[in-house]
């Protein structure tokens, strides 16, 4: 601990510094250094001084947290990023912690407890104990997790990374930290210098978080995203490889088309001249059937001025190219970028011999893990737009002379989506979502969805999160599921959901509360063992949203393999079967998909 400096004059003595990673010498008698030495000597120990105090310990509590099983399987370079932030918490809580005990006990007039004795020792020993059965224990865990998946195992090897990184960035991550730390000690001395100490913490206190929140605001929240829009609104003037504009009229983008082909945007782009051919539709219909050419429209940032303004262009193409003679309609909400799961289109095509019409429009450049930070309001209010004008126009149709109303957002979709029949109650939103429409297609709803918030608060007790059974909504998407062999009655309400999924499932209610997927029954593909610990979990799901974009199919975030069944659950012709639906499953993974995912 610093040395008392006693002060001359009315104000009172004050304490210097206070160090929560104070030498257990320090409560003893043994002589100090010369004043001259003392910084260079606390620069030298910086590293030892701490290891045999509380937030070390911490600290080695969240390093073997970390290695613990989650929703996906990790890297060894992730998991070495994981723990080193997980480190980095645990000594940042531990010092919280012990700093406030420190000051509890000095305004109580106690000593601060010493070390026990050989501390150094038994905290080496203890974790270099914990760091190899850590080791040994995350590469038996993640092979356990990737058979499950259906992956190839991992090697030994992995270990490599794992350690570099955790220490390379543990490292960089510790700097940061201290200098943190010496700069908010700074503000506190000074601060000291002229009010009470109660007061000086206090003002600290609010200092830090005045100057957090303007940074935040102003520098991240403002001039980076104006940063990012630029970037990604430049790459949305690009076209994808190999992608031409339609010569079909029944195409935006087309010459006979009231959207301009460079309006369209990236994702608009691939989308308006993508899909199955009319020979591949063909194919797949038989001889008995007659394919057509399916109906693409879409609406890019640049193609009108606003949401209302791009519903009303897109409603005009849908007349242009008589998109209300088709057999169904399916309204979509894009994801940030503007993508339209080409997998989701290609089903609904190939299920109805292309005589379908399609529509969505784009209301962001940014990727959707960006749009759903900044975003949010964005989607619900592009959603709410597109479904007025279309809806709109599709009621004054005859009811027996229109076509099948669908509507269907994937991800951040399915939250835009959800909002134009969100009711604040879910009894409310599910009578909306089936008074109008004659079905929805919701796929891997994220934890903001509202209707899918309430499905899964209204289960019965006892019931896994994962699979909620509540009157009103059918669940697809469980691997191993039976092909389904028809369109489901009614006006049905179809959540397709993986129990892998950390878009559905990560939430920040685990920093105070233990996760619903690490609950018994865990969910298909789910495998632990697992271990809640405040922080180091939050941490883990945020790397597994990443790893979840590239997840094998059927499992995360990847929905392909289920799609064709969900179609099926929402479109299919009267005269299906569960043999027709297997044969477009193979019918839409022979179609290949190179499209990243908005």
């Amino acid at each position: 601990m610093a040395p008392r400096r006693e002060e001359t004059g009315a104000r009172p003595a004050v304490v210097d510094e206070v160090r929560v990673d104070t030498h257990p010498e320090a409560a003893t008698d043994e002589p100090r250094p010369p004043a001259g030495r003392a910084r260079p000597e606390r620069w030298r120990t910086a590293l030892l001084r701490p290891v045999a105090h509380f937030p070390c310990w911490v600290a080695l509590a969240f390093a073997w947290a970390s290695v613990f099983p989650s929703l996906m399987p990790r890297s060894g370079l992730v998991q070495g990023v994981i723990t080193a932030v997980a480190v980095t918490l645990g000594l940042a809580v531990g010092s919280l912690v012990a700093w406030v005990a420190t000051m509890v006990w000095r305004l109580a007039g106690r000593p601060v407890p010493a070390v026990l004795p050989y501390g150094r020792q038994i905290f080496a020993g203890i974790a270099g104990v914990i760091t190899v059965a850590g080791l040994g224990a995350w590469v038996t865990w993640q092979n356990d997790q990737r058979e499950v998946l259906g992956m190839e195992p991992m090697s030994q090897v992995q270990l490599v990374p794992f350690v570099l990184v955790a220490v390379g960035v543990g490292l960089v991550l510790f700097v940061i930290g201290r200098s943190v730390a010496w700069l908010i000690r700074r503000i506190d001395r000074r601060i000291t210098r002229y009010v009470p100490r109660p007061l000086a913490v206090a003002a600290t206190v609010v200092i830090v978080v005045v100057v957090s929140v303007v940074v935040t605001r102003d520098v991240v929240a403002t001039e980076l995203l104006d940063r990012l829009n630029a970037s990604f609104g430049t790459f949305d003037d690009e076209t994808p490889p190999g992608v031409v504009a339609p010569t079909a009229p029944e195409r935006s983008g087309s010459p006979a088309s009231l959207v301009p082909w460079d309006t369209l945007g990236y994702e608009g782009r691939s989308f308006a001249a993508g899909g199955p051919t009319l020979e591949q539709l063909q194919d797949f219909a038989g001889p008995d059937a007659e394919a057509m050419e399916p109906i693409r429209v879409y609406a890019g940032l640049k193609s009108a001025d606003g949401p209302e303004a791009q519903a009303a262009l897109a409603v005009e193409e849908l007349d242009r190219t008589g998109a209300w003679d088709r057999s169904v309609l399916a309204v979509v909400t894009v994801t940030g970028t503007g993508w339209i799961d080409p997998v989701s289109s290609s089903s609904l095509e190939l299920l109805r011999a292309g005589d379908t019409a399609i529509v969505g429009t784009q209301y962001s450049y940014l990727p959707s893990w960006i749009s759903f930070l900044v975003d949010l309001d964005k989607a619900a209010e592009n959603a709410r737009a597109l479904a007025a004008a279309v809806t709109e126009r599709w009621a004054e149709l005859p009811e027996d002379d229109r076509p099948r109303l669908v509507f269907f957002g994937l991800s951040l979709g399915s939250y835009g989506s959800e909002e134009v029949f969100d009711r604040g109650s879910l009894d409310g939103s599910l009578a909306a979502a089936t008074e109008l429409p004659d079905a929805v297609l919701w796929a891997g709803p994220t934890f903001a969805n509202p209707i899918w918030r309430d499905v899964v608060q209204a289960r019965p007790a006892g019931t896994p999160s994962w699979a909620p059974e509540v009157d009103g909504v059918t669940l697809r998407g469980t691997p191993g599921e039976d092909a389904i062999a028809g369109a489901l009655p009614g006006n049905p309400v179809v959540y397709l959901t993986h129990a892998t999924d950390p878009v559905t499932w990560v939430n920040v209610d685990s920093l105070w509360s233990r996760p619903d997927w690490m609950a018994d029954p865990v969910g298909p593909g789910v495998s632990g063992p697992f271990l809640w610990v405040p922080g180091v979990t939050l941490v883990q799901e945020v790397f597994d949203l990443m790893a979840g974009f590239s997840a094998p199919p059927g499992y995360g975030h990847n929905y392909d393999p289920n799609m064709p069944d969900a179609w099926v659950a929402v479109a299919a012709p009267d005269d299906w079967t569960a043999g027709r639906t297997l044969a477009l499953r193979d019918a839409v993974a022979a179609l290949g998909d190179d499209t990243p995912v908005g």
